[in-house]
């Protein structure tokens, strides 16, 4: 039997939290490491549980700062105070756009092994097999599934409600959501989710358990996880900074 894990390394939603990070999370099987999206604060955070040396891979799922901010830190971290000479970046053309803005000569390549991905594209780092679906959100944005043996995690990246959760398949083990908007707080305007179109979606491709993220700062956790409680009937829990969930 294989295992997989996820380790929450920021989930606030749009901005952080007094003491928080955005979105971030650490994905592990026995053999291979991947950051998922490098929302700011994440870097920090990350290095409590693994060095930068040795991950295997960024991923990211598009190229709103909250979710993609660090990687020009990352970029002179792992440049001038690493021996590595690549790091391999899995993401959308946006992302690449961005943070090449940052570089001196408009061109990050020196270091990123950019490899662009878009919707329904697949890649394998090490024994983790990566596939992605372009979600419901003003810019590019892709959500993911990651599966070694036969476990597997969905996230669902940023989506509004006109994208459904069954075009990464069926039966993961876990999903990984963002629950950013509640029944009173959702707004056509904000282009997310409520806790219970999550849950939902969840239950459609009957999903084993499911882990609500991208909560903003001052909103009721508390209603979030009723909302999702309310229409998912397996094991529903919080992101937290630092909690580490495997499957």
């Amino acid at each position: 039997m294989s295992a997989l894990s996820v380790t929450v390394l920021g989930c606030s939603g749009t901005y952080a939290a007094a003491g928080e990070a955005c979105s971030g999370y650490l994905v592990q099987s026995a053999t291979t490491s991947l950051w998922v999206d490098c929302g700011p604060g994440t870097l920090a955070n990350l290095q409590e549980h693994i060095g930068i040396e040795n991950l295997d891979a960024l991923v990211v799922s598009h190229h709103h700062p909250d979710h993609c901010a660090e990687l020009p830190v990352v970029y002179n971290a792992v440049k001038y105070f690493t021996q590595r000479a690549k790091l391999r970046v899995l993401t959308t053309a946006g992302v690449r756009r961005v943070t090449d803005a940052f570089h001196p000569d408009g061109n990050s390549s020196d270091l990123f092994e950019w490899e662009i991905v878009e919707d329904r594209s697949a890649s394998v780092v090490g024994d983790i097999m990566i596939r992605f679906s372009r979600t419901d959100h003003p810019v590019e944005t892709l959500a993911m599934s990651f599966t070694s043996g036969d476990k597997s995690i969905f996230y669902t990246a940023d989506t509004g409600p006109d994208w459904p959760l069954s075009n990464l398949g069926l039966k993961p083990s876990l999903v990984l959501g963002e629950g950013t908007l509640t029944e009173t707080t959702k707004d056509l305007r904000i282009p997310h989710i409520c806790c219970r179109h999550l849950a939902s979606e969840a239950s459609k491709v009957e999903a084993e358990r499911l882990v609500v993220t991208h909560i903003p700062p001052n909103s009721d956790k508390s209603v979030h996880l009723a909302e999702a409680k309310m229409a998912f009937s397996g094991i529903v829990e919080l992101a937290a900074t630092g909690s580490t969930f495997t499957v």
